[in-house]
């Protein structure tokens, strides 16, 4: 298993006219998100215009989003809208729709291709997790992003991992049973899950 910890000023920053996106992590490493050849991607949004704002169209991708800070509006085009607040609710959509949002906020997005699997959750205190990693998947990731406070991850090992506000973790290749013991301190985490299948 290989850990490796993003720290919030190492994500790639791109910009544009109504705000800017950073790219935490990408599979494969060599992959160019405007090329659409990764298999997934992480990453972090800051919008500061009142304006709509169309989402990159994203056909054979699956999307996870959930906001970090302030209210958005989300739009899907002959699907439905939806109303999100920091750290409630997780809409979880076709990149391919015809989508926008409006208001100024802080987002997360998982986005995740056909053929991977991927999904999202919050955790709002200490626990310990258990992950079973399936035999017909090839490859696993656990990650963890720190949206406040101080997180500490003690392994089976004994080993222990530090992240703080903005920073990402992650677990590749997860062992067959993998525990986590999750120390927070007054923090949101959010977990995602990302399998290769056969």
């Amino acid at each position: 298993m290989k850990i490796s910890v993003v720290k919030e000023q190492d994500a790639i920053v791109s910009r544009w006219a109504g705000g800017e996106s950073s790219q935490y992590y990408i599979y494969p490493q060599e992959a160019d998100f405007s090329a659409r050849n990764f298999c997934f991607r992480v990453s972090r949004a800051v919008s500061n215009s009142d304006e709509k704002a169309e989402y990159s169209n994203l056909k054979n991708y699956t999307r996870h989003l959930i906001m970090l800070e302030g209210t958005a509006h989300i739009f899907h085009s002959e699907h439905y809208d939806i109303v999100m607040n920091p750290y409630e609710e997780i809409d979880v959509f076709d990149g391919g729709w015809e989508s926008c949002a409006a208001g100024r906020v802080k987002d997360f997005n998982l986005m995740v291709s056909k053929d991977f699997t991927g999904s999202m959750s919050v955790i709002n205190e200490s626990c310990v997790l258990e992950f079973n990693s399936k035999e017909e998947s090839v490859r696993d990731w656990v990650m963890f992003f720190c949206g406040s406070g101080n997180v500490s991850f003690s392994l089976n090992s004994e080993e222990n991992v530090n992240i703080s506000q903005g920073d990402l973790i992650v677990f590749e290749n997860a062992s067959q049973k993998l525990k986590i013991n999750i120390k927070s301190e007054n923090s949101k985490l959010i977990k995602m899950i990302v399998n290769e299948w056969q």
